[in-house]
């Protein structure tokens, strides 16, 4: 009788870590679609911008691959793009 305790005790500890290592899948799995909802929400939103001219806010912290020197000349292009002429100097 104590042996099919011991058995039974064994098996409901490896019905609980099943339990745990599918939850930890699950909530894994979770993240990484929630990841990839947000990836397609940025990119459809990037057409969509591209698609209505382009807008975006101005500056680098709007660009996806900013510059690493950024002053205010180049902040003045950014705001009056796409205008034909170059921003004046301060």
């Amino acid at each position: 009788m104590a042996l099919l305790r011991v058995l039974g005790s064994v098996a409901a500890v490896g019905v609980v870590a099943n339990l745990m290592i599918e939850n930890r899948r699950l909530r894994e799995e979770a993240a990484a679609s929630r990841q990839r909802a947000k990836c397609a929400e940025d990119a459809l939103e990037r057409a969509v911008l591209k698609r209505a001219g382009g807008d975006r806010p101005a500056g680098p912290e709007s660009m996806d691959y900013p510059p690493k020197n950024w002053d205010e000349v180049d902040q003045a292009s950014d705001e009056s793009f796409p205008a034909s002429d170059p921003p004046g100097r301060y």
